[in-house]
């Protein structure tokens, strides 16, 4: 079976990485100015080398915590596919360290479970929330529902409840001092009027293309989702509440997303990273002919918005 062949095969990653590579260089030839073209800018490695390492982050996440039965590299290589889709990731940006924070803050996470002095570890989580907000504050958003997931991986606690604060504000001692340095206290305090400025969502800003990788994303993780819940039965207990927690925080990921689309490129890679997990786990360990022939489907459409 070709669903079997791929999350099986040990070169998947690879062919995975080498077509990314492939879609890199393609994009920057066919941009509409052609003086435009740098294989060598460094934006554009930056960009590269920055996806490259969370991808890495997610195999190491796999390897550590067994997020699947089997040996398997489809969450990897699903993050590969999609950010090879997701063409504003393909130059450096804020949305790489959106990226990177999303899949970093898993590790401390999913270590944190069932321990209830793991306070070094739940601060580490919150320290890389507390990073991602430092460029986009509304990533401050999401604290309550991180602090739901460790209710749910049974390591929250007071201690761990004041870790996670001191993990938020670390990042913001440098503004504070920085603003400080400069007496210019208003750039403190101009970062956070965007939490409290509400803004009516704004699809018009949104391209063909943003939507069309928004709307398969969502597909893929309602997919991968649906398959978990209906098979979570073979997973183990902890497994099971590590998945818990990525389709709680992915949902209010998209949901996020729908609510805010003027800013698809910062929310995005919350979404990506969500999906790819629970996208790879239904390709890995979902067998059969409807199975097949949907991974054949989503495999196509992945290719075709990757050369869009």
């Amino acid at each position: 079976m070709f669903q079997k062949e791929i999350a099986t095969n040990r070169f998947t990653l690879v062919i995975v990485s080498i077509f990314a590579a492939i879609v890199w260089v393609m994009h920057e030839f066919i941009a509409q100015d052609e003086e435009s073209h740098n294989l060598f800018s460094l934006t554009l490695i930056g960009g590269f080398l920055l996806c490259a390492l969370a991808v890495y982050l997610m195999a190491e996440l796999n390897n550590r915590f067994a997020l699947l039965r089997i040996s398997s590299r489809m969450l990897s290589s699903s993050l590969v596919m999609l950010c090879a889709a997701t063409s504003m990731l393909h130059h450096l940006s804020p949305s790489h360290l959106m990226l990177i924070c999303a899949v970093a803050s898993y590790f401390p996470m999913f270590a944190s479970y069932q321990r209830p002095y793991a306070t070094t570890r739940i601060f580490l989580e919150f320290l890389f929330v507390g990073l991602a907000s430092y460029l986009f504050p509304q990533v401050l958003y999401l604290i309550p529902f991180y602090w739901i997931v460790q209710a749910m991986l049974r390591a929250m606690t007071f201690r761990s409840w004041v870790a996670s604060l001191l993990g938020i504000i670390t990042p913001y001692w440098f503004l504070v001092t920085y603003a400080y340095i400069t007496n210019d206290l208003q750039l403190f305090t101009d970062h956070f009027n965007d939490i409290i400025t509400v803004e009516m969502p704004s699809y018009s800003m949104l391209s063909l293309k943003q939507i069309m990788v928004g709307a398969f994303s969502l597909v893929f993780f309602l997919l991968g989702s649906w398959d978990f819940y209906q098979k979570k039965h073979f997973d183990k207990t902890r497994i099971r509440c590590n998945y818990y927690a990525v389709s709680l925080l992915g949902a209010v990921s998209f949901v996020w997303l729908l609510l805010q689309p003027q800013y698809f490129n910062l929310i995005i890679p919350f979404c990506l990273v969500h999906t790819s997990m629970l996208g790879g786990h239904f390709i890995a360990l979902s067998y059969g002919k409807v199975q097949n022939i949907i991974t054949i489907i989503l495999t196509v459409l992945v290719t075709v918005l990757s050369f869009m």
